[in-house]
């Protein structure tokens, strides 16, 4: 019998968990194979949040033409090229990648780190072997990091027509005259930021009573009232019914909202309402390993499933699906893969999210770390609470951007700041300022002390912890 390759640590899926975690191995010198199915890079680079952000900043500029007049700007009409927005998307893409028929930038990296790779879909045979194309892979440790695949609601009707998942929504061939986006959240919000701002009737179905429903109450609100603002038809609190499909090309939803039955005429879906984790054809079983009743895996916080040898890390896992999550999980989970392969007694390193930022890029952005005032409620009567409009700042007033709310929740004695909520232009960057003080540890009353720049966004946190008061 031919003898079966062997490694230190195999990875499955190249991901932002997957390279990291080839990152973290390679780091201790032990010898990695990566297998991909796909593109290297994964979801993100690829697919996800590097071409939405591409397609989105040549949204924000078409809007922003459109109020060129406010500026005392007279430019005539205003036009644009959708196959052209498309091409800076791939653009972008490519840039990052390097483009090829698998990223050659990540190529030449794996090279460069003297990284194997294996091109095909990964099935285990045991708990330490991993067949690829037919051929077995043996590894003295396995890291999992094979993403996530789109939930589809079980809607009548959805499955017999042609909808979108969120994928070919950022990947048109054209633009539709009309779009109905099932889920509002972070990723419905922006894809509906990008379409309606090209023109095309954007209608928005949010189950739950807010959009980002994950997000602080009151900056939820808000970031409703922006997108209606942008012309997007947003229905909250909808049911929705059934799916038919109509002559001459057209989708019927129907939907009730308050108690009211109401059918909703659009030429494509977008299904846009979660993820799960991407495992149907793994063959666990086979390796021991064992979900949770949901399931996802019980990764503890060296990132090690129920078997010792074998990891799971980034959106697989079933905890934040971020990039920048799957980024410190997959490292821990590659370096703690190469200790084991070693056989070193060095203390595993294990993972901290008591502080993860985030950021929604719709107009306004909205971002956030830490707890929401109901969350924080749950667990004090009382809360610091410091507020301050984003149109009161100098820099939105010069901007013309004035929309928004930068909003500090803190501990009522301790005055640690618990959470930081904002929306607002360049929220994603201010954000980040409470982050590292929630970090750090810092109280709220340092955040108002410290001299910040005259005009900028980040004003509006010292403004905002000035004001806080007990609630």
């Amino acid at each position: 019998m031919p003898k079966v390759p062997s490694y230190d640590v195999i990875i499955i899926g190249t991901g932002s968990a997957g390279f990291s975690a080839l990152e973290g191995a390679k780091e201790l010198g032990v010898s990695v194979c990566v297998i991909e199915k796909e593109r290297f890079g994964g979801e993100c680079p690829n697919y996800a949040c590097v071409p939405s952000k591409a397609v989105l900043k040549a949204a924000a500029a078409y809007r922003l033409l459109g109020h060129a007049r406010e500026f005392g700007i007279e430019l005539g009409s205003r036009s644009f090229d959708f196959k052209k927005v498309i091409a800076y998307r791939k653009k972008v893409v490519d840039t990052i990648t390097g483009g090829g028929d698998y990223g050659d930038r990540y190529i030449k990296i794996l090279d460069k780190m003297e990284v194997d790779r294996v091109i095909g879909e990964a099935k285990f045979i045991d708990s330490h072997t991993v067949e690829v194309n037919g051929k077995n892979l043996h590894g003295k440790t396995i890291v999992i990091a094979t993403g996530t695949v789109d939930f589809v609601p079980p809607i009548p009707g959805l499955s017999e027509i042609k909808f979108w998942g969120w994928k070919e929504a950022l990947m048109p061939k054209r633009l539709p005259k009309s779009i109905a986006i099932i889920g509002g959240g972070p990723v419905g919000c922006e894809i509906a930021t990008f379409y309606v701002s090209f023109g095309v009737r954007v209608i928005l179905l949010q189950t739950n009573p807010v959009v980002l429903q994950r997000e602080d109450l009151e900056i939820s609100t808000i970031a409703g009232e922006a997108l209606k603002k942008i012309g997007v038809e947003v229905y909250t609190n909808a049911q929705i019914k059934e799916v038919v499909s109509a002559n001459g090309g057209v989708t019927g939803i129907k939907v009730n909202v308050g108690g009211k039955s109401e059918m909703l005429a659009v030429e494509t879906v977008v299904v846009a309402t979660g993820k799960r984790p991407n495992i149907a054809n793994l063959g666990l079983d086979d390796a021991g390993v064992t979900m949770d009743k949901n399931g996802r895996f019980t990764t503890n916080k060296e990132q090690r499933t129920n078997v010792k040898h074998i990891f799971a890390a980034g959106d697989v896992d079933g905890g934040m699906q971020f990039t920048h999550t799957a980024h410190h999980e997959g490292w821990i989970a590659g370096n703690n893969a190469a200790l084991i392969a070693k056989r070193k007694r060095t203390a595993p390193m294990k993972r901290d999210m008591r502080v993860v930022p985030r950021a929604t890029f719709i107009d306004p952005e909205v971002a956030s770390v830490g707890m929401t005032e109901e969350e924080a409620r749950q667990k004090h009567k009382k809360l610091l609470i410091g507020r301050y409009k984003v149109g009161a700042l100098g820099r939105a007033v010069t901007d013309n951007s004035r929309m928004g709310l930068i909003k500090l929740i803190a501990h009522p004695t301790t005055h640690k700041i618990l959470g930081a909520h904002m929306i607002g232009e360049r929220a994603g960057e201010v954000i980040h300022e409470a982050a590292l003080a929630m970090y750090l540890g810092a109280k709220i009353d340092k955040l108002a002390e410290m001299i910040h720049a005259f005009p900028t966004y980040s004003e509006g946190l010292k403004a905002a912890a000035a004001s806080s008061k007990i609630e």
